[in-house]
């Protein structure tokens, strides 16, 4: 803008000079057609000023409309590589929450076969039982996204990312979030109004100073678990492994949709770079 102020300035300047030429310029015999020449020319130049300054406003417009969208493409840069950082996390804590039902699955598999096998009770059970109580919660971070949203999700100019970003935060999330408060409310239920029957203690995972250690499990009797007695406890071992399983599937495509989000973005923005 400072270039084109003082280049406008010169030209304004210019052209003053020429209409004084014009103005002082000394009278031929026939004024009247000398005066017509000059008046001529003097709105010939007038006219070109003003084409001239026109252009300059034109081009000054085209230089601020540039501007502006370099600003919102830096922006839009800055939003993306905080989404997928954000993605990235997401894909952490999910790819731990998998591990977690995959354990869970599989003791509930080892103790439903010993029990229908009556065998006895053997301390490396006590892993499963206490595995048996673990259920999940994913940790979602969506602080670039709830930006991203608030400003419209057409701030993503890359279609096919903005169609994911959406199916991940509107869409799967939820199917997520649903299936794990199915799998959490059964699992309490069940602590709550069944488990001091069969358990003196009955812990999963704990963490402990950072670290995840197994949880702690101390039966009443073990023989309540393979009897009539048991079959509440079978059922909930049942239900809770086709539950987990379901999670565990809607948890697996939604890492798969974090992780090709974190791929799109990084391809977006080494496309940047390289323009």
């Amino acid at each position: 803008m400072a270039i084109f102020t003082e280049y406008n300035q010169l030209m304004i300047k210019f052209f003053r000079h020429i209409r004084q030429r014009l103005i002082s310029d000394p009278p031929e015999r026939n004024g009247s057609v000398r005066a017509g020449k000059r008046f001529s020319k003097y709105l010939l130049y007038a006219i070109g000023e003003i084409i001239l300054v026109v252009i300059g406003i034109l081009i000054a417009l085209q230089i601020s409309n540039w501007n502006d969208k370099q600003k919102l493409h830096a922006y839009e840069e800055k939003l993306l590589s905080q989404l997928q950082q954000d993605l990235v996390l997401n894909a952490i804590d999910l790819e731990l929450n998998i591990s977690f039902q995959k354990r869970t699955i599989q003791s509930i598999d080892i103790l439903l076969e010993h029990f229908e096998s009556n065998e006895p009770y053997t301390d490396s059970l006590e892993v499963h039982f206490s595995n048996s109580a673990l259920w999940t919660k994913f940790i979602v971070n969506a602080g670039a996204y709830k930006t991203i949203e608030a400003k419209g999700l057409d701030f993503i100019s890359d279609v096919e990312l903005r169609d994911l970003v959406f199916r991940i935060y509107e869409g799967n999330l939820n199917w997520l979030q649903q299936m794990e408060g199915i799998v959490i409310n059964h699992t309490e239920n069940f602590r709550q109004n069944y488990a001091s029957k069969y358990f003196a203690e009955w812990n999963s995972v704990e963490i402990d100073n950072g670290n995840y250690v197994e949880g702690k499990t101390s039966l009443r009797d073990y023989e309540l678990f393979l009897g009539d007695e048991g079959a509440a406890y079978r059922y909930f071992l049942s239900a809770t492994k086709g539950e987990v399983e379901v999670l565990l599937d809607i948890s697996e495509g939604f890492l798969d949709d974090n992780r090709q989000g974190i791929e799109l973005i990084k391809n977006i923005l080494s496309d940047t770079k390289d323009d």
